[in-house]
């Protein structure tokens, strides 16, 4: 159902990523000490902020070209990203007006320290350069998207990751700071985006252009999708920033780079299911086009268990060696703290796996309106709870503020509303997406813990060398408890395939 070569190529830029971050991130926090990482992170937060000035457009693209393309109507998918690109140029320009407010504001309100402020502002009003270009790029990138060629807008950003991470050894091994980064960024940015608008022109030559053109009927078309998708991405982007700027709000600063080391381990899993779900919500928009809604219903269940399957032994890596892993990669001094955080993060990575493709399935068929107070409610909850926990127990605290809602909302809201919009029975939900792919790891988890209390490692390559020495057990539990005798013989088919010389698969 969900197509092996838009995982793939997902799962290779996310692995470039991993790779590239897991070298920089101890880098870039030497070169700048816990303080002045911690104000990048929270300066980021709040740029973050802006970014969902895209209104949910980008994700209306996306879902109505993938739909108009379908059905052969050039006409329609042309309107929709003319509209798009016209709402962008003006969102572009809110942003730039709002992060020049922000660097007025900083100093007071986000507690940055005074010989830092200088550059702080500088950084916030890069970003929002950075911010309005990507907006109104945004519009080709949903195009690449909509077309479901993952793999040329994964070559895209494995590139841009690539000259990225060279720019920023090179400027802080030369001694600049904050504001080199945010060039850095801005930079790269553009060029990303001129790279997608080429991409998209040759996917889709049949698309015409036109900034300026404003179709009311169509601008009513994307906003009818697109609000209630942007109130999703704001709400989710408030759970995912709103933990530093608590942080920020109440502890040193330092201490928000303790937390981000953690909390970047978990994003960094948490990309490989987006591997999954952003493949399966464009794949739902083109099966609903055709009136296919079993094949809906197969594609949110197989890809929301793949999902699972792949990051329940991260999960459980992190859960029983995170601590010794974070003290090897970035120093003795972060392991119980930061290695702390992750452990509880990692028990909301765990559950929030299935909700995510749930809800990119909804979204691709345009039945995600009813997800929005869940998301409101639980960044309340989130918030909430991490400031009522932060005093008495710091950043562990702010750590369970997020993970005891997004627990409760993964495990009892995603396959209630499953049901509700794809009549997909929760028991069903339950047990293929969380119950099978966890019982299938016990082995692993159980040989991961032994070479934990009797090898531990006392460097990276041992370390790594051991978590793929166990991965087997994974894999063959998976293989035989969590996929039916057709849907291993259709994935044998695949790799005869593959492994066929490239001229005999053309």
């Amino acid at each position: 159902m969900v197509s092996t070569r838009n995982i793939l190529s997902n799962w290779g830029a996310f692995a470039f990523a991993a790779a590239v971050n897991f070298v920089l991130t101890p880098f870039v926090i030497r070169s700048l000490g816990n303080t002045s990482y911690g104000v990048w992170v929270l300066l980021v937060a709040l740029v973050g902020y802006l970014g969902y000035l895209d209104l949910g457009v980008r994700g209306a693209v996306t879902r109505f070209v993938a739909r108009h393309h379908g059905a052969a109507d050039h006409a329609s998918a042309s309107r929709v990203a003319s509209t798009a690109l016209t709402t962008f140029a003006l969102a572009g320009a809110l942003a730039i007006l709002l992060s020049g407010v922000l660097a007025v504001t900083v100093g007071h309100a986000a507690r940055v320290p005074i010989e830092l402020r200088g550059e702080a502002r500088i950084v916030l009003l890069l970003g929002g350069l950075n911010i309005a270009g990507s907006l109104l790029c945004g519009v080709f990138g949903g195009i690449v998207i909509g077309m479901q060629r993952f793999d040329y807008a994964n070559g895209v950003e494995i590139g841009a990751q690539a000259l990225r991470a060279l720019l920023i050894v090179a400027a802080l091994k030369a001694g600049y700071g904050l504001v080199a980064l945010a060039t850095i960024q801005l930079g790269i940015a553009g060029l990303r985006g001129v790279t997608d608008f080429l991409v998209s022109r040759r996917l889709y030559p049949e698309l015409k252009l036109r900034l300026g053109e404003w179709d009311r009927a169509t601008l009513k078309l994307i906003f009818g999708f697109g609000v209630a998708a942007t109130l999703l991405q704001v709400l989710g982007g408030m759970a995912l920033y709103g933990d530093s700027l608590v942080i920020g709000a109440f502890l040193p600063l330092g201490l928000i780079t303790f937390f981000a080391i953690a909390s970047g381990l978990t994003e960094y899993a948490r990309a490989l299911v987006g591997g999954v779900s952003q493949t399966v919500s464009p794949l739902a928009s083109a099966l609903d086009g055709r009136g296919q809604e079993h094949r809906v219903q197969e594609a949110l269940v197989s890809g929301a268990r793949l999902a699972m399957l792949v990051v329940t032994p991260v999960a459980i890596t992190f859960l029983l060696r995170g601590p010794a892993f974070i003290a090897l990669w970035m120093g003795t001094d972060y392991r119980e703290l930061s290695g702390a955080v992750l452990r509880i993060l990692t028990v909301a990575l765990w559950a929030v796996s299935g909700y995510q493709v749930v809800t990119a399935t909804v979204m691709g068929i345009g039945r995600h309106q009813g997800l929005v107070p869940a998301f409101l409610a639980e960044v309340v909850c989130n918030v909430a709870l991490s400031v009522w926990w932060v005093r008495p127990y710091g950043i562990v605290g702010v750590a369970w503020g997020t993970t005891v809602p997004r627990l409760a909302f993964s495990l009892l809201f995603a396959p209630w509303y499953a049901r509700r919009a794809l009549a997909i029975p929760m028991q069903r939900l339950w047990l293929s997406v969380w119950v099978r792919p966890t019982l299938a790891m016990v082995p692993f988890a159980l040989a991961t813990y032994t070479i934990e209390r009797f090898w531990p490692a006392d460097n990276l390559p041992l370390y790594f060398t051991q978590v793929v020495m166990v991965l087997p057990l994974a894999l063959v539990a998976a293989w035989f408890t969590c996929f039916s005798v057709p849907e291993r013989r259709a994935v044998a088919v695949r790799l005869k395939l593959f492994a066929r010389p490239v001229g005999e698969r053309l």
